[in-house]
């Protein structure tokens, strides 16, 4: 398992930021999460690639988070894009673990959370599924994370 987009773990917050100014992506937003430094970046050219968020500890790359999605999707939509994500995942490194799988109400909201997990050299590998809807309204995360071990 390699660290998405030809990163190295440890790499400085500068070399990313330098990295992605050269593809033309745009840092949306910087953030500090648990102790972190968060880039929230938009704009990097991938099919269905809504954003991707680099932390940095230390000023070292030790998590990508990447979210996948289209806006014109619902969630069967989401759902189908997220079995096959976890197929290509399994044929790759075997099969994931389910982290979890919950369906349940807060009010008026249907929240469904499905996470799998891989492990391979030094990166775990997460993917989940987030979604929260009320009547029409929706909101859909279908997100890989590939974080340092």
């Amino acid at each position: 398992m390699r660290v998405p987009f030809n990163f190295q773990w440890g790499e400085s917050a500068g070399r990313v930021e330098q990295s992605l100014t050269g593809i033309k992506a745009k840092i949306a937003e910087r953030k500090v999460v648990d102790g972190r430094t968060v880039f929230v970046v938009e704009g990097i050219p991938q099919k269905q690639l809504q954003r991707a968020l680099f932390y940095f500890r230390n000023d070292m790359l030790n998590e990508i988070e990447l979210h996948f999605g289209d806006g014109t999707w619902d969630t069967p939509k989401y759902e189908l894009f997220f079995d096959e994500v976890r197929r290509n995942v399994d044929s790759k490194y075997g099969i994931g673990r389910l982290l979890t799988r919950t369906r349940g109400r807060e009010g008026e909201i249907l929240q469904t959370l499905v996470g799998y997990q891989w492990m391979q050299g030094g990166i775990a590998l997460r993917l989940y599924l987030f979604t929260a809807e009320r009547d029409s309204n929706a909101k859909r995360i279908l997100s890989l994370h590939y974080k340092e071990a």
